[in-house]
């Protein structure tokens, strides 16, 4: 068999180009899966805070006013060193359970690493109207809040922006 040697194969076949593109294509999915995970973890995060301050309000609007200094009938929400809690009372230490998947409960508090997340510190006392305080001893020496309360919600890492969770003054308002 005589072969032209004026005939040159140069070029990819059709099977060759094909390949690459699933290859690239492969690769483009788990990277835009890896950012939208960090995004989807955060708001995660931010409905499930959003959730918890909601049932802290009611928890408090459903508790029984007749307590003279009413520091029984308050619940709040605090969150420091990369967890958060419900408490009762003015004892922001002894915490409460609070409705969240076993795997992201630790000592009764919510951990934040765990989700994934970073959440600023903040504490928030509702009483049995539900509305929203900075801090709250008795009935009558407490502070309401004087304007929307804004906490923030982002992921451990420090690439995608915060989320703000706001808190309104006098309503407790949470949108």
């Amino acid at each position: 068999m005589v072969r032209n040697i004026f005939c040159k194969n140069n070029g990819f076949s059709l099977m060759e180009i094909v390949s690459v593109l699933v290859v690239i294509g492969i690769l483009a999915a788990v990277a835009v899966s890896r950012f939208t995970n960090y995004d989807a973890e955060v708001h995660t995060g931010v409905d499930a805070l959003k959730e918890h301050l909601r049932y802290a309000q009611t928890m408090a609007m459903h508790s029984n006013p007749t307590d003279i200094d009413q520091t029984t009938t308050t619940y709040g929400i605090q969150c420091a060193s990369n967890s958060y809690w419900l408490f009762k009372g003015t004892d922001t230490a002894d915490a409460i359970f609070l409705p969240e998947e076993e795997k992201f409960v630790s000592n009764r508090k919510i951990n934040l690493t765990s989700k994934k997340i970073r959440v600023s510190d903040f504490t928030i006392y509702f009483d049995n109207r539900g509305i929203p305080y900075s801090a709250y001893t008795n009935i009558t020496a407490n502070t309401p809040l004087s304007a929307p309360v804004a906490v923030y919600v982002q992921p451990l890492t420090a690439a995608a922006p915060k989320i703000a969770v706001t808190i309104t003054p006098l309503t407790g308002y949470i949108p």
